[in-house]
């Protein structure tokens, strides 16, 4: 099915239930009632400390009615415009929709406390999450290091360990920007840590010769493996 498309919901045929796809649309319904009001329910983590920055889940539920106009077909859908946690918004091109809900990239140094979390919809409906997230204080994180890299043939992804250091070190769930000396490391970002460890599949592409990798995270801390070659084929 195309999106804007519509067609009968699984399981409720000839009740005149919908289905549409459509960018950042909660599922839709024409049954002449309305539907479940939609509520935003949680998010996921709920804290995180101001020296990290991390990937949050927003979770939503409910059927929003839609009205169809019968002359053209066409449905008016509710969307999602604009997510705010405390004063800082975030548009709408910084989501990514998953199947409960969205992600949301939050910064580091966001203000320490408890954030309610709001949801504009395009029905200028607000939906609110009284004290839904909270920053808690910055971790103390002196560093990171990254376990020995063996030398590794252009193109061939190969499992990449980053351990980060400090007191607070297994507390660290955030994220960083990855690199290489001497060659193109590819993903550009990491993935999230888990317990003060990242685990991750790269990919170097270049020429062979000597190459280093370097990561740094969102408060500047840096960070840079052995050398090692990148063997030609």
């Amino acid at each position: 099915m195309r999106a804007g498309e519509c067609r009968e919901r699984g399981g409720l045929a000839g009740s005149g239930w919908r289905l549409c796809l459509l960018p950042l649309l909660w599922a839709c319904s024409n049954s002449g009632t309305e539907g479940t009001p939609i509520t935003l329910t949680s998010v996921t983590p709920a804290t995180m400390s101001s020296s990290e920055c991390i990937d949050v889940e927003v979770g939503l539920t409910g059927d929003p009615p839609f009205t169809l106009d019968y002359g053209t077909s066409t449905a008016q859908t509710v969307t999602v415009t604009q997510v705010s946690i405390g004063q800082q918004g975030f548009p709408v091109s910084s989501l990514r929709r998953t199947a409960g809900g969205f992600t949301l990239p939050l910064p580091s140094e966001m203000p320490e406390g408890k954030q309610d979390v709001r949801v504009l919809l395009s029905d200028k409906r607000e939906l609110v999450l009284p004290g839904g997230f909270e920053v808690t204080a910055p971790l103390r994180i002196n560093g990171f290091t990254i376990d020995y890299v063996l030398d590794q043939y252009p193109g061939e992804p190969f499992s990449l360990v980053i351990r980060a250091a400090g007191e607070d070190a297994v507390n660290f769930r955030g994220k960083g920007r990855l690199s290489a000396g001497g060659a193109v490391l590819q993903p550009e970002q990491s993935a999230a840590f888990d317990a003060g460890v990242l685990k991750q599949q790269v990919t170097l592409l270049g020429a062979p010769g000597t190459v280093f990798i370097q990561m740094e995270d969102c408060t500047g801390l840096q960070t840079q493996s052995n050398d090692f070659r990148l063997l030609p084929r």
